[in-house]
């Protein structure tokens, strides 16, 4: 019969012992060769550059011994890195057996990582401070987004190169001379000269190291090969980017400016994007991401506090409410062309200053009309312009939702003071064009400019205490609906919910503003007659009526009269001021179309009560009947033609 298996008997433990000896030894040689190297070399290249005292000019980095000393190390740190990987592939990952190999590897990768790190991080942060100096924030910001994703680049390629499998390689049909993507010449030289004179490697290497990246990207990063992702490496790379961030989040603590503000954010989206292309320069995007983020924090702030000073706590001056002083240079005035016959020449010259003149001219009638705006109302339309591109679509509607209800609160001050100072039309036209500019530059940006507000109401905290103290059998302790402070929150506190919609509050306050100048200007131009109608209409009994004093039959001839001769020069101060604050002739002829149909419904009901007075009663007779009649007649036809005719001069 077969013996059972004794361990002590057969000599397994020893030779079990033995073989960890060995594997332990082997280990400790692989470590000797690979981490210990690469330690080795850092502190050579710390003591040659004088690392991290002197940083390296960044023009220099790739041609210095911080990558061709590593490059010279790559290929039998590599293969001696692939004799693990292949063991830990045999024994399989997350073994037991495998683990000494795969701590083996960790350790080469820590090494390796905080080696690259020591190396570069001194020169990135001082290359990202010069670039500030140099360029400003919105210049550095573009040139050292350019900078991370070329290191990013090269640093994946020369991490390949130790960590890589070369088995998944796709090598390039047709090799450059000089490269360091299979150990080629450069890693001879280079370990020859390990130990010697540094600035001869220096010399001889550094023509060839973007090369050197840029055959390294073709032959390992654009494979198979993903070691690259290893959370050591992109960890490294994270940190070595991170200096972009502390750079920029420095300089944009000072920045005011929103257009600097911008222009920062729309720079960094576009590198974000061009880092975000390739797989290889998702330590730079990642970076970038984090910087667009605290940029328009920034800029968000920046908007608000702006808004808030120049709408919310805006105080208008005496020049701020001139109207309609402002709006009476708002015509350009023509350009003056000086005829000169001289020669060929001479006439190029002139039609060149002529049409360079029609455009400073355009533009300085542009510049007129947009400084005759309200500032609440010019400031809000700014801010929200610069910012529409380069924040959140829910954190502009947000923004701009508070600056409309602000500015439309600011024009309807405006108008109060205007009021007051130059009289009702202006005031009224005033409210109108603004909110009619308002209303079209906020249509571009397609928002909705709503919200539900939430608010707690404690008006039934009070009851709900008393009750609370009343109950004695109050129980306080209970894991049910019916706990006592369960119901004493319920019933104490509540949510209330309100809808905001700033567009509908700036339709509604654009139709009560137009409604306010239709019934004024009806008014101004009827003159003494809308007061007699509303007086016949204010008297319950024809009879009553009919003995009144302002219905006496001179007083009324008297009153059309009156009426009659002021009209033209009250419609000509209409139209007048309406062209001046309008610019748009369909709009007058909007806002004039129910002026006239509320007129012509006065002189109506000014006939109809006429009507209802008999003769040789308050000083009528069928004469003066006739002739008051005549009058209304002539009152309307008159409103019409008016209008008729400003309708076809515009």
């Amino acid at each position: 019969s077969q013996q059972p298996f004794q361990a002590t008997a057969s000599g397994s433990a020893e030779y079990y012992r033995r073989a960890c000896a060995l594997q332990d030894a082997a280990l400790e040689l692989l470590r000797v060769g690979v981490a210990d190297r690469i330690s080795q070399t850092s502190s050579q290249i710390q003591d040659a550059l004088k690392l991290p005292k002197v940083p390296i000019a960044a023009d220099k980095l790739e041609a210095s011994l911080v990558y061709t000393r590593f490059h010279g190390i790559s290929r039998r740190s590599n293969a001696l890195i692939n004799i693990a990987r292949k063991r830990v592939e045999t024994l399989g990952s997350g073994s037991l057996a495998a683990s000494s190999y795969e701590d083996f590897l960790t350790l080469c990768r820590n090494t390796y990582c905080g080696a690259r790190e020591t190396l570069l991080t001194t020169t990135i942060r001082s290359h990202m401070d010069i670039l500030k100096n140099r360029h400003g924030l919105v210049g550095m910001t573009r040139l050292a987004s350019v900078f991370l994703i070329r290191l990013c680049t090269v640093e994946t390629a020369l991490y390949l190169d130790f960590f890589g499998d070369p088995d998944k390689r796709q090598q390039s049909p047709k090799k450059v001379k000089g490269t360091t993507g299979d150990g080629g010449e450069d890693e001879k030289t280079a370990e020859e000269n390990e130990g010697g004179n540094d600035a001869s490697v220096l010399k001889r290497l550094g023509s060839s190291s973007s090369q050197q990246a840029g055959t390294a990207i073709a032959s390992q990063v654009l494979s198979e090969d993903a070691t690259y992702r290893d959370a050591e490496f992109q960890s490294m790379l994270g940190s070595l980017c991170s200096a972009l961030h502390r750079t920029i989040r420095r300089g944009l603590v000072s920045v005011l400016d929103l257009d600097v503000l911008c222009q920062v954010v729309s720079v960094l989206r576009e590198e974000r994007s061009a880092a975000n292309s390739t797989s290889t320069t998702l330590a730079a995007a990642r970076a970038v991401s984090g910087v667009i983020q605290d940029a328009q924090e920034r800029l968000i702030f920046c908007a608000n506090t702006s808004l808030h000073k120049e709408v919310v706590r805006f105080k208008p001056t005496a020049a701020d409410l001139n109207y309609p002083g402002k709006l009476l240079g708002e015509k350009p005035k023509p350009a003056i062309i000086v005829e000169d016959e001289e020669g060929k020449g001479e006439a190029a010259k002139k039609a060149e200053k002529e049409e360079e003149s029609e455009i400073n001219d355009a533009v300085a009638a542009q510049l007129r009309v947009y400084e005759s705006w309200f500032p609440p109302m010019r400031s809000v339309l700014r801010i929200l312009s610069k910012i529409f591109r380069v924040v959140e679509p829910r954190v502009f509607e947000d923004i701009a939702l508070s600056a409309v209800q602000a500015c439309t609160k600011s024009l309807k001050d405006g108008s109060s003071h205007i009021l007051r100072a130059s009289g009702q039309i202006h005031a009224d036209l005033f409210l109108v064009k603004h909110l009619l500019i308002l209303r079209e530059q906020l249509s571009p940006f397609d928002i909705q400019l709503r919200s539900v507000e939430r608010q707690l109401d404690f008006s039934e905290a009070g009851k709900a205490v008393s009750r609370f103290l009343a109950n004695r059998n109050r129980r306080l302790f209970s894991m049910s609906t019916e706990n006592a402070l369960v119901t004493l929150l319920r019933e104490g506190v509540s949510v209330q919910e309100s809808s905001v919609d700033s567009k509908r509050d700036l339709e509604d306050c654009l139709r009560s503003a137009c409604n306010d100048f239709i019934e004024h200007t009806t008014s101004s131009l009827l003159g003494p007659i809308s007061k007699f109608v509303d007086q016949c209409k204010n008297e319950d009994s024809i009879v009553v009526l009919r003995s009144k004093s302002f219905m006496n039959g001179i007083v009324v001839k008297g009153m059309f009269g009156s009426a009659l001769a002021n009209f033209e020069s009250e419609f000509g101060n209409v139209s007048t001021q309406m062209k001046l604050y309008l610019e748009n002739s369909s709009t007058q002829s909007i806002l004039l179309k129910p002026v006239v149909r509320k007129i012509t419904r006065a002189l109506e009901e000014a006939r109809r009560f006429i009507d209802e007075v008999p003769d040789d009663e308050n000083d009528w007779d069928a004469d003066l009947r006739e002739e008051v009649l005549n009058s209304v007649s002539t009152f309307e036809t008159r409103v019409k033609a008016a209008t008729s005719t400003k309708q076809g001069s515009n």
